[in-house]
């Protein structure tokens, strides 16, 4: 009787919409990231895109519409700045191109935000194997 309790949940949680949409909207995501990753890997002709730039996260909004795109760019502040800027001159293209290789009914609005936080994980590893050889020593 438990399993069929379970399998009712299952059945009505599946059906309601919930775990669909959220499976498709994880699904997009991934998909978006990527092909944005595959995009700037091959390059886009903007020379303020020439730094390394690795998209970390996608997020869409509840609608679909809008997506939030997290990326990591290494180098000076200036390079940073840059590269957020040339992204944002970019987006027409970038939504254009993921338009052709992606069949939805509405590409998203892709939205440019810096993950400052990765130079600092880099540092904190740093710090950590700084300590490992010290305490081994």
């Amino acid at each position: 009787m438990l399993s069929g309790v379970l399998l009712l949940r299952f059945k009505t949680s599946f059906c309601n919409g919930t775990m669909a949409k959220d499976f498709r909207s994880k699904r997009l995501e991934e998909l978006i990231k990527e092909k944005l990753s595959a995009l700037l890997l091959k390059g886009l002709k903007d020379p303020r895109l020439e730094a390394f730039i690795t998209v970390l996260d996608v997020t869409l909004a509840g609608d679909g519409r809008s997506a939030r795109v997290i990326v990591s760019v290494l180098g000076s502040e200036q390079e940073k700045k840059a590269a957020l800027k040339g992204l944002e001159s970019a987006r027409g293209y970038i939504q254009m191109r993921l338009g052709k290789e992606i069949k939805v009914k509405y590409i998203p609005h892709l939205r440019f935000l810096l993950d400052d936080k990765t130079e600092e994980r880099v540092r904190f590893v740093h710090w950590i194997s700084e300590m490992e050889k010290k305490g081994s020593e």
